[in-house]
């Protein structure tokens, strides 16, 4: 009886762009799709008219598909260096990001409850890819920074 043996090829870690080597950044894939988002520190907003705070994720993939679906869900946390924190607000959106391409993603969501008041903020963010294959999920996060 001869072995017959089928190998699963996942692309190779990305790192063109040197992101992954990012504090903060984090990896997700799904197939022959590998995508890197690195969550900027929360900052107050210089695009927007009132005074807001908000934090970025740029998201960047390589795939052997045309483009993928991205799915981030983000959270900016108010509180202490150390201790405890609470969630200010949070965002949940989907981008189609096309092969080599990248892609950024807002915290909070333009329309959505906004963050106006100064302190120490950390943004978190959950990412996958959702097509053509769903992924894994993972996560990763900003500095603490004081917003004043």
């Amino acid at each position: 009886m001869a072995a017959v043996g089928m190998a699963l090829l996942l692309p190779a870690p990305a790192q063109a762009d040197g992101s992954a080597d990012t504090p903060g950044a984090f990896r997700f894939f799904a197939g022959g799709a590998v995508c890197i988002a690195t969550p900027e520190n929360p900052h107050w907003s210089s695009g927007a008219s009132d005074r807001r705070i908000l934090s970025k994720t740029r998201v960047s993939c390589e795939s052997t598909y045309p483009s993928v679906t991205v799915r981030i869900k983000g959270r900016p946390e108010r509180g202490p260096f150390i201790g405890p924190k609470y969630i200010a607000a949070t965002s949940d959106q989907t981008q189609v990001i096309k092969k080599g391409k990248s892609a950024t993603f807002y915290t909070p969501q333009t329309g959505g409850p906004q963050v106006s008041e100064p302190g120490w903020y950390t943004g978190t963010v959950t990412g996958q890819i959702t097509a053509p294959l769903p992924g894994n999920i993972d996560d990763g996060r900003s500095k603490t920074v004081e917003i004043r």
